[in-house]
């Protein structure tokens, strides 16, 4: 069997279910990001359940982007889902070099099949879920010319504004942190731990400081409303994650753009970096952190 480390998995978006895509997409355009790509359901994507639109969104940050996905959705499994949850984080995607080897190696690895392999006009792909419930899409290109285009890793803005992973919040930080090093091949770049409190900042093989920044970052719930929500709804993507330059211009710039503020910039007390909370159109959390100093 195919190994994890020989399918190049790499960390490509956060997507989000939003029921009215085109207009929250407008905060997003005013914060510095960049459309990528945008796909309408009655040419893309069409299954006999359903269809999706899709509109992709970057900003700085070279290869992560967000993918804002409207109703009703391709599959029964997935509107079953939005039926129960409505607007919020659904899942991340990764690339792989070979989806089908990659679709055999993660149900070896623990994952399970949420909905089966398939090829589609521009790529083959699947969705797994991870041991804990969140969910994985796989991607792997296979059109000639179709692919979602990249930014240069370049900070957005004239608060050097980047777009660079997202967070998910774990019931087992330590057992999540380690199969996703086993199943995708993802290693430790940070973690950080303050009594029951914890992160661990996972990467994919092709991570670079100055050309491609993108973490994947595993939580621990940290405050009431992550508890709360992990209490009802079980582990969760919990936020995009953002670092700037300018911190406090950064944080003007989202306010200004139409992003409701949840806190302030002020020092973390688990990783000691400045950092601020806002909240997106569809409701979902941003965390916008002080870029490190190189």
């Amino acid at each position: 069997m195919t190994s994890a480390k020989e399918l190049d998995y790499t960390i490509h978006h956060l997507c989000i279910y939003d029921k009215d895509p085109r207009n929250h997409m407008w905060p997003y355009l005013k914060w510095h990001h960049g459309i990528t790509g945008y796909f309408t359901g009655d040419t893309f994507h069409i299954a006999d359940e359903g269809h999706a639109d899709y509109t992709f969104l970057g900003c700085g940050g070279r290869a992560f982007q967000i993918q804002l996905e409207a109703p009703p959705y391709q599959f029964k499994y997935e509107q079953d889902w939005y039926a129960k949850f409505g607007n919020g984080y659904n899942h991340i995607c990764w690339i792989v070099n070979d989806a089908r080897k990659a679709y055999e190696q993660l149900q070896a690895d623990g994952a399970t099949v949420m909905q089966e392999f398939q090829p589609f006009p521009t790529y083959d792909g699947f969705v797994m879920a991870d041991p804990e419930g969140r969910w994985i899409e796989i991607m792997e290109y296979t059109h000639d010319t179709f692919r979602v285009q990249e930014f240069t890793n370049q900070p957005a803005g004239e608060c050097g504004l980047r777009m660079i992973g997202f967070v998910e919040i774990v019931n087992d930080l330590q057992a999540m942190s380690e199969w996703y090093q086993k199943a995708l091949d993802l290693r430790v770049l940070n973690s950080f731990q303050n009594g029951s409190t914890g992160s661990i900042h996972l990467v994919d093989k092709y991570y670079d400081e100055r050309e491609r920044n993108t973490l994947m970052v595993l939580s621990t719930a940290r405050n009431e409303e992550e508890k709360a929500a992990l209490a009802n709804t079980g582990p969760f993507i919990s936020a995009i994650l953002y670092d700037a330059k300018d911190l406090d211009r950064a944080f003007e710039d989202g306010k200004w753009a139409g992003m409701e503020i949840v806190s302030a910039p002020e020092e973390d007390e688990l990783t000691g970096r400045r950092v601020a909370r806002l909240r997106e159109p569809s409701g979902n959390l941003i965390e916008l952190c002080e870029a490190a100093v190189s």
